[in-house]
């Protein structure tokens, strides 16, 4: 199968190394188009300015991957993937990123982003995060484990078809960070939601100018009964198909022909709508 692999953390990242030379070794014709750079929290955003891609040998990678580097988003570099290096590539793959892409997560995420670009093209798509942090008692907070999520993109992509049918679509992979021996199995979840506290962090700079990240923590995450979330607390691995479609269909049917009606009989300065 001819596989195209990006992330979100560059081509030197560790996760996109070990997933891409497990997939070679299985006989699979793997390339890897990814950042020349970090780009995490890129989420789907693209480069309106030139774009570079280089083919090189890059440390780490089993040569028989093909590897190229571009200073391109995790979107722009699965778009030059699938239309300058690899135009027949059956399944696109994004990751193993560093880190959990759950719940909200999704809407910022270039991992997610780098896969769901691969659906705007008709492929089947996977993301694949490990996630990280104290999500599990006992879990080794220092310790990654990277092969857990190898050995799960091994078992999806044997089971395309069971997953996939014949339809392109969109799959969110989060896996619990712990060995492999630990995990209770797959579960199929929705979305939950996250939220973080701490979201904006201050230092200084040289000079005494204050300067501005993005951070925090996670708090109050949904832990609903077969969401993402509750499912890698309990140390399975989360599936969860997404789609481009984000309307919220209920608020839709809610409001109705006189609500409508209402705001098509408002002005707004001199100008009347309806």
């Amino acid at each position: 199968m001819k596989i195209l692999i990006s992330n979100d953390d560059g081509v030197h990242a560790p996760g996109i190394i070990c997933m891409s030379n497990r997939l070679a070794e299985l006989g699979h014709d793997v390339t890897v188009v990814a950042p020349d750079r970090e780009r995490s929290g890129a989420g789907h955003s693209i480069t309106t300015s030139s774009l570079h891609l280089k083919q090189e040998t890059f440390p780490g990678y089993d040569p028989r991957v093909r590897t190229f580097r571009s200073n391109g988003t995790p979107a722009d570099c699965v778009m030059l993937g699938m239309e300058v290096v690899t135009p027949d590539a059956e399944l696109v793959l994004s990751g193993i990123n560093s880190g959990s892409n759950m719940g909200c997560d999704v809407f910022y995420s270039g991992t997610v982003a780098a896969a769901r670009e691969g659906y705007f093209e008709n492929r089947r798509s996977v993301a694949v995060s490990l996630v990280l942090g104290g999500t599990i008692q006992n879990q080794g907070a220092d310790e990654k484990h990277y092969e857990t999520a190898v050995r799960a993109v091994e078992a999806l992509a044997a089971n395309l078809e069971v997953l996939f049918g014949s339809s392109p679509a969109l799959l969110n992979v989060n896996v619990p960070n712990i060995p492999l021996s630990q995990v209770k199995g797959f579960k199929i979840t929705f979305t939950g939601r996250r939220r973080y506290q701490g979201r904006i962090q201050t230092g200084a700079v040289p000079g005494g100018k204050p300067c501005y990240w993005v951070g925090g923590t996670s708090v109050d995450s949904e832990e609903l009964e077969g969401s993402d979330v509750k499912a890698v607390h309990d140390g399975f691995i989360a599936l969860t198909f997404l789609r481009h479609d984000t309307t919220d269909y209920g608020l839709n049917r809610r409001i109705g022909a006189e609500e409508i009606g209402k705001l098509n009989g408002c002005s707004i300065g001199q100008i009347k709508i309806g």
